[in-house]
């Protein structure tokens, strides 16, 4: 008796297993956000000098070797700032992947400079290249994130600049000896200004002069970025190209993806005379009408652009369930009020993106199979789907 229940539970035990659908939907955001955040508390963990006995043969691994002198506060900095990102690259946050990708070019630089070739410069340089690779995946622009993730940057360095200018006092000229000083020697290099007044003299504070200059300016550079580059981008598109008209609608319908399900709703809509909006990868192939968007509809840019703020209804269509998941995140937080109805390739799906705040979900293929059981055991289907069972859908 146990054998013939063992099969059975272990089929269901199998099918709470994620499959390779759900499990692709995590890339690249969760496995990136991991490792950088694993960095940020090993950097930690090392400038508390706290032993990591499981570590023990790799070198901090973001640690730049010229940031030793500085002693285990630029690491607690460091890792502090890493862990940041990390947590920013998890929901695929633009202004994250902006930051760690400064921060880990700044310590490859850095170690290049200083021909530290080693293990620690070759993982550096190796997620580096990986986050430059996965760059299309980080889309997301958020208002509060852009404020979050420039404000945390900022902040950084200037702790960064003027406690380590403090720490390596004596490698200056004259010696600095107040974090008075310090902070002013920290905003003068940053601004580039260059008095004089304070200059570096040994090996040690020369290479921090130059790390601060380099990660200083990125982050300035990506604060400034993130912070107006999309109301930059936005006037030079109305400017350079005028047939791109504003949308200005209300009570209307979003509807996103370009498979075979969201053509068909689209086709539907427009034959009962719907408003509605739809968001497409690309264009090729697709009505040519005002209210069809390109663009990757995870971007917060484009559903505002699509006046989510004044819709009724958002229809996540798309073929990935991770991505309908991460289309129903983006429309709750920019409209809370807005319904979500987001379609599921497969049953399993449903209840993770009732999970990601989906109002409605809805599995083509759960109910295309329970209506066949049905019609195969002599029910009957609403008259108004009687055209399809017949093989003559109604047309516009």
């Amino acid at each position: 008796m146990s054998s013939q229940n063992s099969p059975t539970k272990l089929s269901k035990k199998t099918r709470n297993l994620p499959g390779p659908r759900q499990i692709l939907a995590l890339w690249p955001h969760v496995p990136l956000a991991g490792v950088l955040a694993l960095i940020g508390l090993l950097n930690i963990l090392d400038g508390l000098s706290v032993p990591v006995t499981a570590f023990g043969q790799v070198e901090t691994l973001t640690g730049a070797n010229s940031l030793s002198a500085l002693g285990g506060t630029a690491q607690i900095i460091l890792g502090a700032m890493l862990a940041l990102v990390g947590i920013g690259l998890l929901r695929r946050l633009v202004s994250a992947w902006t930051l760690s990708v400064s921060l880990l070019f700044v310590t490859v630089a850095v170690n290049v400079a200083q021909k530290n070739w080693g293990v620690s410069l070759f993982l550096q340089a190796v997620l580096l290249c990986v986050l430059f690779w996965t760059k299309r995946y980080f889309t997301r622009r958020t208002i509060i994130a852009g404020i979050l993730f420039s404000t945390g940057g900022i902040m950084g360095v200037m702790a960064y600049g003027t406690i380590g200018t403090y720490l390596l006092r004596d490698g200056f000229k004259p010696p600095v000896r107040d974090w008075t000083t310090a902070f002013y020697y920290t905003i003068v290099t940053l601004s580039t200004v260059g008095y004089g007044d304070i200059v570096p003299v040994t090996r040690e504070a020369r290479w921090f002069a130059i790390s601060l200059l380099v990660v200083g300016l990125g982050v300035f550079a990506s604060a400034i970025a993130t912070a107006i580059g999309p109301k930059i981008s936005g006037e030079l598109n109305r400017l350079f190209n005028p047939t791109l008209r504003a949308m200005d609608l209300k009570n209307h319908i979003i509807l996103v993806g370009d498979g075979i399900i969201a053509r068909n709703t689209a086709d539907e809509l427009r034959r009962r005379g719907a408003i509605f909006v739809q968001i497409v990868s690309k264009k090729e192939g697709t009505d040519p009408s005002p209210h069809i968007l390109e663009g990757d509809a995870t971007d917060d840019t484009l559903l505002r652009k699509a006046c989510i703020q004044r819709a009724r209804l958002v229809i996540a269509a798309r073929e990935d369930d991770g991505e309908n998941a991460f289309i129903a995140l983006g429309a709750k937080d920019i409209n809370p009020e807005v319904r979500v109805l987001a379609v599921a390739s497969s049953p399993l799906s449903m209840r993770r993106l009732k999970l990601a705040r989906a109002d409605l979900v809805f599995s083509p293929a759960a109910v295309g199979g329970r209506l066949l059981a049905d019609l195969g055991e002599g029910g009957q289907i609403s008259a108004q789907f009687q055209d399809l069972l017949e093989g003559h859908p109604k047309m516009a």
